[in-house]
């Protein structure tokens, strides 16, 4: 199993970035990863994932479900390839009150067959999660 863990702080309470990371159907018009998401934030929901991997490349759409929704706490999905074994991964967001705000912690941990050999993917994967990071921060910080 590999996992990517990105974390940033950011100045709004826990609550601000939760509504702001669990409203699906604004990711348009801030998240320059996840561009837009169809399905609603509750556990057990299946949501498709519009993911930017590149601005030179159309989206590519992935079906996951909701695994882990703790409020305000931590929202967690998982889904995979077509084929089982392949690659599969569990991508969430850690949530932890601080003095001045909240400290995000996001991560995936992937596993399958092709995921030993998936290393620029990943690096890839890493910078666009932190560009993700900050696009939150500045939604949630904007009030």
């Amino acid at each position: 199993m590999r996992t990517i863990d990105t974390a940033t702080t950011i100045a709004a309470t826990p609550a601000r970035v939760w509504a702001v990371l669990t409203d699906f159907a604004a990711y348009p018009a801030w998240n320059p990863f996840f561009v837009a998401v169809d399905g609603i934030a509750e556990p057990g929901a299946a949501l498709a994932l519009h993911t930017k991997f590149s601005n030179r490349f159309a989206a590519k759409v992935f079906p996951v479900t909701v695994d882990i929704m703790d409020d305000q706490r931590h929202l967690r999905w998982g889904g995979g390839l077509a084929v089982p074994r392949l690659a599969d991964g569990k991508h969430g967001f850690l949530l932890t009150p601080t003095e001045t705000g909240t400290h995000l912690r996001h991560y995936e941990h992937l596993r399958g067959i092709v995921i030993p050999l998936a290393g620029p993917l990943l690096a890839m994967l890493e910078r666009r999660y932190v560009q993700l990071n900050q696009a939150l921060k500045e939604r949630a910080e904007s009030g």
